[in-house]
């Protein structure tokens, strides 16, 4: 009879089993690790390999980022006979089916890796920058893609209140930026008009913003910025655009508000997410 698991051994299994969904290779694995937990490379593979012992906050830390309760990763699954929890293996990504259709945000569970074109899956899932892209099968090559076993098409949802919900607006490319920030830790709903989030504004207790300076509608991104400012006082406001000389002038007004931020496009997902979380911490810190 095999001996039982001890707790750090099933903590290692399950966080593993969660890196693996990214198809990542294990120095990569390693280095999220490193990554969420301020820890330093071969502490990360310590926790990895099971010589080190977990703490429950890093456990809580990293379950945050899987959006996965804590308890998923502290429970024996290999003792759960015949249970298989799909939620858990899906992962945010952004539909293309044609260059008619725009972009979705999705969630996608990821099947086998693909060898060759010799039977084009329906989809197929290629991982490209920071985000997971999902094409028809017959629209790329199969190199470096995998088979597509599960999609559906949703927002992230905010599984606790200790993740901070972020709105990002952008009329091109919300759903993108959205995807890239829950790959992040961070949980992202996208708004590709102004009217759509401020009708949200009521409904949603958003802990940051995220706007495109150029929005390219009647409603530009001062007016949603004055209107955010008016219903939330201090909620930190980011704005982000790659044209900041041709709008200094106006640019400069909304940076004189409180709470409101430039970072120049583009910048990495990382970067960003980072400069939310710093930002919500000190505002909580000033309240």
């Amino acid at each position: 009879m095999a001996n039982p698991k001890t707790a750090n051994q099933i903590i290692c299994d399950n966080i593993r089993n969660q890196l693996e969904q990214f198809r990542w290779p294990e120095a990569q694995q390693a280095g999220l690790v490193e990554q969420i937990l301020g820890l330093s490379t071969s502490q990360a593979y310590r926790k990895l390999n099971g010589s080190s012992p977990w703490q429950l906050s890093q456990v809580e830390r990293l379950a945050q980022y899987f959006n996965v309760p804590t308890s998923n990763l502290l429970v024996d699954h290999s003792q759960q006979d015949g249970q298989s929890p799909v939620d858990n293996e899906l992962i945010p990504a952004i539909l293309h089916l044609n260059n008619h259709s725009g972009e979705a945000h999705c969630w996608i569970q990821l099947g086998e890796p693909l060898a060759d074109d010799s039977c084009s899956p329906l989809l197929l899932a290629k991982r490209l920058h920071d985000c997971w892209h999902v094409f028809p099968g017959t629209q790329f090559d199969c190199e470096d893609g995998y088979e597509v076993t599960y999609l559906t098409i949703r927002p992230p949802k905010r599984a606790n209140t200790k993740r901070l919900l972020v709105a990002v607006l952008d009329d091109q490319d919300a759903d993108l930026l959205s995807a890239i920030l829950v790959q992040q830790g961070l949980f992202a709903l996208p708004y590709h008009h102004p009217q759509d989030l401020l009708e949200a504004l009521p409904q949603e207790n958003f802990d940051a913003f995220v706007l495109d300076w150029v929005l390219g509608e009647p409603i530009n991104c001062m007016d949603v910025i004055e209107t955010i400012r008016r219903q939330t006082p201090n909620v930190p406001i980011v704005v982000l655009t790659g044209y900041a000389l041709e709008h200094e002038s106006e640019l400069s007004k909304a940076l004189q508000m409180r709470g409101v931020y430039y970072i120049g496009k583009p910048t990495p997902g990382s970067i960003l997410a980072l400069q939310i979380k710093n930002m919500v911490t000190n505002g909580l810190e000033h309240a």
